[in-house]
């Protein structure tokens, strides 16, 4: 029989067995016919460092045990793929990053070969010009941090944090441990792959969807949509025409020019509230301490992290975003005489600093001229403000933030991989953002000790999330036409690596259960 098993405690170093959830149970090791963690978290609060666990298990006459505390019938669930089909039909997926990646993995299962387009380079190369990028200030404006296979999520943390109470997570996490990743993503607490491996797993994906019958054109860039009757027919990009009733857009959260492109066309947009801030970093050392107490030194713990989120004064959140341990701050501008940054972590997570985004929300009202790309707008005029000659990034003592006094040399050297220049900070945000950040601030050195005045500051945090949302009907569809799937971060319905897989499997479901309809 098979059973959820909550709070089993495993101390630290040791290797969860079937021993651990015997003796949780009152039963007997040989009982345990096998099992599988389903979550693990890690428990500081006590005298001893332990990991708590939540398995299934299979054990035998397990209706003895319903009884027993943190015992319920357990049942797995499994994601169930689309039936193949048999068609001449080829949906077309813009976009390679998360929520193509896995719109066309499933495209391409179901036996439609799909064809996908992306702006960048396949990840070797788009690795080689991200790091020239880096060392000599070189960028080319489709192949970045932002654009490229994998997209912005394969040069962060490769975080696969996500709340959603969705079978299609299981079916991403899968995914990525088949194509390397390791196996533990599937039940960590903070789940990461790290960018090295990343780009290992998106190649990975990449072959697995060739052999299944796709196709995959880098340097292919969305021109415009051919558009009948109101229905899709025809995708028009930088290589040519390519004829098809079903247009996946997974364009991510940095193609403003696409949007700007197909509005033209009549695809309807609205606008709505993101988020715009700094990056901040803390020697790693400080964040363990605060996170794991007296066992900061363990060996076995990794680089911790930390969640913080205010609700200042203003109105306005304030929270943590994207926390990379033991990360870097890495230039991620889309365009020139533009400062975007964004943060990233190895495998390892063995930097001396940590990283996060601390960002203000930032609503319509703060940017609405009366035109739906007008967020898009008000990112760029942030990034120009941001901007120093040759990508160099505005910084500054967080401590000398708050309390309005100028930085003359930072408390700890920064991990920006082009050069820091003291500045005001307070010259990149409006009066609101800045009361926010300075709340928040305040108010995060309570919860982490140390927070003000060993930490810096390095600007701008300014591609968080899309200011547009595509609106869709419930099909999936577009609003405007017929056969065109907008899908996650850029189209407005996804915040992170996973949810934007999860939406692009789901937008791949609809085209193939549209396909479905139509052959009967």
């Amino acid at each position: 029989m098979l059973l959820k098993i909550n709070q089993i405690k495993c101390h630290v170093g040791e290797t969860l067995s079937p021993c651990h959830i015997a003796k949780k149970i009152h039963a007997s090791p040989h009982e345990i016919l096998s099992y599988e963690i389903e979550k693990e978290s890690l428990d500081a609060r006590g005298e001893e460092l332990v990991y708590s666990y939540t398995v299934l298990a299979d054990v035998k006459n397990g209706h003895r045990y319903l009884k027993r505390k943190d015992v319920i019938e357990g049942k797995k669930e499994i994601y169930t793929a689309p039936a193949p089909l048999q068609t001449n039909q080829r949906p077309l997926v813009v976009g390679f990053g998360p929520s193509g990646m896995f719109a066309g993995l499933l495209l391409a299962e179901c036996g439609l070969k799909p064809i996908i387009i992306e702006r960048g380079k396949c990840v070797e190369q788009r690795t080689q010009d991200i790091h020239n990028f880096f060392a000599n200030g070189k960028l080319l404006h489709e192949s970045n941090v932002q654009f490229g296979e994998g997209g912005a999520g394969t040069f962060s943390d490769g975080k696969l944090t996500t709340r959603m109470k969705n079978i299609r997570v299981q079916k991403v996490l899968n995914e990525f441990v088949e194509a390397g990743a390791k196996e533990s993503i599937r039940y960590e607490h903070r789940p990461h792959i790290g960018t090295d491996v990343l780009q290992i797993v998106v190649k990975n994906i990449r072959n697995k969807i060739l052999s299944l019958g796709g196709e995959i054109h880098f340097e292919t860039k969305l021109n415009a949509l051919e558009i009948q009757n109101g229905c899709v027919t025809a995708a028009i990009t930088t290589k040519g025409t390519i004829e098809t009733n079903h247009v996946l857009l997974c364009a991510g959260h940095s193609a403003s020019d696409t949007y700007e492109t197909l509005y033209a066309q009549g695809i309807q947009m609205i606008q709505k509230d993101f988020a715009a801030g700094v990056r901040v970093e803390h020697p790693q050392a400080l964040i363990n301490t605060n996170q794991y107490g007296k066992f900061a030194n363990d060996p076995h713990l990794g680089a911790a992290s930390y969640s913080l989120t205010y609700r200042a004064s203003t109105g306005r959140g304030v929270y943590s975003f994207c926390m990379c341990p033991g990360g870097v701050v890495i230039p991620a501008s889309t365009e020139e005489n533009t400062l975007a940054v964004n943060g990233m972590s190895y495998s390892q997570r063995n930097g001396k600093n940590a990283n996060s985004a601390i960002l203000v929300q930032i609503p319509t009202k703060d940017f609405d001229h009366g035109h739906p790309l007008d967020g898009f707008q008000f990112q760029k005029e942030l990034e120009k403000r941001a901007y120093l000659d040759n990508y160099a990034a505005p910084c500054m003592n967080i401590a000398d933030y708050v309390a309005h006094s100028k930085s003359t040399k930072l408390v700890i050297p920064s991990s920006y991989p082009r050069e820091t220049i003291l500045e005001d900070m307070h010259t990149l945000f409006s009066t609101k953002v800045n009361q926010s950040l300075e709340e928040g601030f305040l108010n995060f050195d309570h919860k982490i000790p140390g927070f003000l005045h060993h930490g810096i500051m390095v600007g701008m945090e300014s591609r968080s999330s899309s200011p547009i949302r595509i609106p869709r009907e419930e099909n999936g569809e577009s609003v405007s036409a017929h056969g065109f799937y907008p899908c996650g971060e850029g189209a407005g319905y996804a915040g992170g690596i996973v949810s934007s897989a999860v939406d692009g499997i789901r937008q791949a479901e609809n085209v193939i259960e549209d396909i479905r309809k139509k052959q009967h």
